[in-house]
């Protein structure tokens, strides 16, 4: 009887670490949107309104394809990526802050 628990629970935990296992997957960083998809106006370089808009255009996407939605106060994430505080946000910086991201 007690190797039939312990077959049970071990059955158990594999089925939750597959049920998990997509959830980590989708919060990798793998589906980190590009530099090109924030640039709308594609002048190579990024404001602060283009960001709030490009934000707004993949949270639509992500909640038409039931994915979960996270909260960022786009100021905030604004300024951490302008690291040269010009105004802008270059490829260069977008990168560099996507990659510290990935870490």
């Amino acid at each position: 009887m007690q190797i039939f628990s312990k077959h049970i629970r071990l059955s158990l935990v594999a089925l939750s670490l597959l049920l998990v296992t997509p959830v980590m997957a989708q919060n990798s960083g793998r589906d980190m949107p590009t530099f090109e998809s924030f640039d709308l106006n594609n002048d190579g370089t990024l404001t602060e309104s283009e960001m709030k808009e490009a934000r707004k255009i993949r949270a639509k996407e992500r909640q038409e394809e039931g994915r979960m939605q996270r909260s960022v106060k786009s100021h905030y994430e604004f300024s951490r990526i302008d690291s040269n505080e010009d105004g802008v946000v270059s490829k260069k910086e977008f990168e560099d802050h996507q990659t510290r991201r990935r870490r």
